[in-house]
């Protein structure tokens, strides 16, 4: 078998069946493998989007997204998607052609260290420079891309490497003696003692909560002893139904209500200390507040709370949730006055809530309408909801809704995106209906870069390169092979979103709407 064939047997043995990806010549002797062995090969447009498609996978899943693309130009394209990953702990595993590896560095065509570009955001990455080593460094790979905490990891396969042969007798692998299994261990007592004595505490729940698989647990606890339950936007849902301890997300572009300030005991769950919670500083945080961290062990904590005289917390929580409604009415009365002028993105969410059965998956894109719906539709973040991500990506949607229909083939697959984020790569759409991988996307239309129009509105009284021209999203559904309806009115969206579900088919809603963001204050 040739080294091509070995990776392929290597993908299978850990559960892969498809790899997104963009053909190249970098690539052949992969892909002839891959056909060979069963492999499906969900090609695309765009290197970019391949690599969202295998992001998306690996944030759903907690198993690495494969995508393999040709080498140089080709590589930086698809290195998108691994910065995504890098920002959401997400594990994927980007796979790059390479021309022969004795020519690297003497300019083989497309010659470009590949690795070096990859490792400042990877959690590995190196060449496949052995023949006999493939199936060992896939394994650390591997390994390292699925260890705590999950992240990305790239592989750089020379042609010459991908084409030799190497006899089973030949091939290493990794052999795990567990000296080097990550430390996962968490101060229980230490967090219980703290919770115990807190007045007011607040628990930030992050993406890594969702991939410790701590999410049940950690809202178990939280609803016995009436703490609160805050997500930083853009993080993975830890919050899997309705319950009356979360209180949305916080970092968003409008604020949200004043709790991680008067908090004195904040935990953090699998959170980052970035700009969503003011970096923990003073300001954003008070002063005489104790942080403190458990990102696992939530099934165990109870004890030691309640062997601490820990409390119910119900009239903070109390007051937590008057303060999430006052917000909510702000950000509800700031869209009223927006609306006042046509159909708005509060329109557009109220239609979507009726569409929002159990099992469906949400994409949100990055921009205005992703703000407005973490404010006004997110009561629970659950799981299967996906963002463009902690990196603030715009243009992630279509890949993700394509990634989440691989993930999911059964489930409702809903894409809420922007005019501008949308058009990033609509060619994507015809690949979509090629391969059969169905989804509705609602296109919210302000005809600009909403929060930057926004923004330059507020500050110079004009905006700046911020605005759009019209678009005719149905004549462009229509050019490459999907559905394209135009929604004015919220019945209207209804009955697309029902309609669209309904006919298994790539379906495009053009929804035009007033602009306007919900930048009420705190």
């Amino acid at each position: 078998m040739t080294a091509s064939e070995w990776l392929v047997e290597g993908l299978r043995e850990r559960g892969v069946r498809w790899i997104a990806t963009l053909c190249g010549h970098g690539l052949d002797p992969l892909y002839h493998a891959a056909k060979k062995g069963g492999l499906r090969l969900v090609d695309t447009r765009n290197e970019q989007t391949a690599s969202y498609i295998a992001e998306t996978c690996g944030r759903l899943t907690g198993q690495p997204g494969v995508v393999a693309v040709s080498s140089g130009v080709a590589h930086a394209n698809a290195m998108t998607g691994v910065v995504d990953a890098h920002f959401d702990g997400a594990p994927m595993l980007l796979i790059s052609g390479a021309g022969d590896f004795p020519t690297s560095g003497m300019g083989h065509f497309q010659d470009v260290d590949q690795v070096a570009l990859a490792a400042p955001v990877t959690k590995f990455a190196r060449a496949i420079d052995c023949p006999e080593r493939t199936l060992e460094i896939l394994d650390t790979a591997w390994k390292s891309a699925c260890s705590a905490p999950p992240g990305p990891v790239h592989l750089s396969f020379p042609l010459d490497v991908q084409v030799a042969e190497v006899a089973a007798e030949r091939m290493v692998r990794l052999v795990d003696d567990g000296s080097s299994a990550a430390a996962v261990g968490s101060d229980i007592d230490g967090v219980a003692s703290a919770l115990a004595a807190a007045e007011r505490p607040l628990v930030v729940a992050g993406s890594g909560a969702h991939y410790a698989g701590e999410g049940e647990a950690l809202l178990a606890f939280c609803e016995e002893f009436a703490i609160p339950v805050v997500v930083p936007i853009w993080d993975r849902g830890p919050v899997d139904r309705v319950s009356d301890v979360f209180l949305g997300v916080i970092g968003a572009a409008s604020g949200g209500p004043r709790l991680l300030a008067d908090a004195d005991v904040i935990v953090m769950a699998g959170a980052v200390a970035d700009y969503r919670v003011g970096f923990l500083q003073r300001g954003a945080v008070s002063g005489e507040a104790s942080v403190v961290r458990l990102d696992r062990g939530w099934g165990s904590l109870a004890g030691g709370y309640r062997a601490r005289q820990g409390k119910s917390h119900a009239q903070w929580l109390g007051e937590a949730n008057r303060r999430k409604g006052a917000f909510r009415a702000k950000v509800e009365a700031a869209a009223a006055r927006q609306a006042s002028r046509g159909l708005h993105a509060i329109d557009v969410l109220e239609a979507l809530r009726e569409s929002l059965i159990d099992d469906a998956v949400l994409a949100l894109d990055g921009g205005s309408i992703g703000q407005w719906a973490h404010q006004l539709l997110c009561d629970r973040y659950p799981g299967h909801w996906l963002t463009c991500g902690r990196s603030g990506v715009v243009g992630w949607g279509l890949g993700g809704a394509m990634g989440a229909r691989l993930v999911y083939p059964d489930r409702p697959v809903i894409l809420l995106s922007g005019d501008g984020a949308f058009t990033f790569a609509p060619a994507e759409i015809e690949c979509a209906v090629r391969q059969r991988l169905p989804f509705v996307a609602i296109v919210a239309d302000d005809q600009a870069w909403g929060i930057t129009r926004t923004g330059h509105e507020a500050k110079f009284g004009e905006a700046i390169s911020s605005s759009l021209g019209p678009l005719d999203f149905v004549k462009m559904a229509e050019a490459f092979g999907a559905r394209g309806v135009k929604a004015v009115t919220p019945d209207a969206i209804r009955q697309a979103v029902s309609t669209g579900l309904a006919s298994r088919e790539v379906t495009v809603i053009h929804v035009p709407i007033v602009g306007g963001n919900p930048q009420v204050g705190p």
